[in-house]
């Protein structure tokens, strides 16, 4: 029998397996659906509560923090395709050598990195989308992208975790630094993934259609791009209150269960589980560990920018599971060398933390990242 012959049989062999394995998944997310509607029922009165306090991180980080990112990020995008059409664009877009040499990715995907590290996840995910879509990136190039370039920003990480909940903007600053080398460290990992950059540019078009694709924006292009960054932030928003009203279920686990809540509500909402683990006791490279993680909510919000690339899900979550084992690792190390002054026995006990996202690192983020596009504005006018 041949090696063609016996593979066939194996595949044919594990069909009806895998075919058994999704029938489970789909009895038991079936299952899993008609309890929580169960519980939703009868204890209405605490998802209401868990519902405000999504509403209430939305309002107070997602949507300050977020939203502008989601509206430059569509910008920069747009920028970056109509530059894309003319040939002579083409050296000043693979002019950024840094991101061929260390992750074999071309000049556009360094937007894509800053947007990961300073907008905040799931920023970098979504930019990676959205440059696929538009053919600046290839498949393989945005799966590796997605994989690395999703990073809390330093607003979530400095204001909230190391100034309102730890009492010290040095763990937070100490916390963004081992996020954003983890990040690093993924992305030059992503090399044996990733192909060596190509020809990512569209054929030359005509004078009249170049001169067409790079004219100068338009009021219709910034209303678009503020109708895609309205659309994220609702999807944003949808899955936080969705998987606040869960955690806020979890207090009525088993008296044997209830240990484990903190870590349960660090896996599926990262904003709210990270407040747990500091009630908890958790030391900073744990915490960096819960956000490199980044939560199921979080991940949610990007299944179908995931979709569009076709990264498979198992492979994400496998980086993310690195990506936070790395943090703690290297937050663990810096920690010798920086120790951050926290308090010795920090216990927040009931009093409730204010998740402001207007902050003095979300304003520079923000500013930085304008400046990003001011200058890529400015090249696109010379090309033309």
């Amino acid at each position: 029998m041949t090696a063609l012959a016996t593979a066939k049989l194996n595949k044919s062999a594990a069909a009806p397996r895998m075919r058994r394995l999704r029938e489970s998944g789909l009895w038991l997310a079936s299952f899993g659906c008609v309890a929580c509607i169960v519980l939703l029922v009868l204890y209405s009165p605490a998802a209401a509560a868990g519902a405000r306090e999504g509403l209430l991180i939305c309002g107070q980080v997602v949507l300050p923090t977020l939203f502008p990112f989601f509206v430059l990020s569509a910008l920069f995008a747009t920028l970056l395709q109509r530059k894309a059409t003319l040939r002579s664009s083409t050296a000043r877009l693979h002019g950024l050598r840094v991101m061929e040499r260390l992750f074999r990715q071309p000049a556009a995907a360094a937007g894509v990195l800053l947007i990961g590290l300073l907008g905040g996840y799931p920023m970098g995910a979504k930019a990676a989308a959205q440059l696929f879509e538009r053919s600046l990136l290839t498949r393989r190039q945005a799966q590796c992208l997605q994989l690395f370039c999703f990073n809390a920003g330093p607003a979530f990480l400095i204001g909230v975790v190391g100034s309102a909940l730890l009492g010290s903007r040095e763990a937070g600053l100490l916390a963004f630094a081992s996020l954003s080398l983890a990040s690093l460290a993924l992305g030059l990992g992503s090399r044996l993934l990733s192909p060596a950059p190509g020809a990512l540019l569209p054929p030359a078009t005509t004078a009249s259609n170049a001169q067409s694709h790079t004219r100068t924006l338009t009021d219709s292009t910034i209303l678009g791009c503020v109708t895609q960054g309205v659309a994220a932030a609702l999807n944003v928003c949808a899955w936080v209150i969705l998987f606040s009203c869960v955690c806020a279920l979890l207090q009525f686990l088993p008296a044997g269960l209830r240990p484990a809540i903190p870590a349960a509500n660090a896996m599926l909402e990262v904003s709210s589980g990270v407040v747990q683990a500091v009630r908890a006791g958790m030391p900073l490279p744990v915490l960096c560990a819960v956000l490199g993680w980044g939560g199921l909510s979080v991940h949610c919000q990007i299944l179908g920018d995931l979709r569009k690339v076709g990264l498979r899900l198992r492979w994400f979550w496998t980086a993310r599971a690195l990506h936070g084992g790395l943090a703690a690792a290297i937050c663990s190390q810096l920690m010798h060398w920086f120790p951050p002054d926290t308090p010795t026995a920090l216990t927040l006990g009931s009093r409730s933390v204010q998740l402001w996202a207007i902050s003095a690192p979300a304003a520079a983020a923000l500013l930085l990242f304008c400046a990003f596009l001011i200058l890529d504005l400015d090249l696109n006018r010379k090309i033309c």
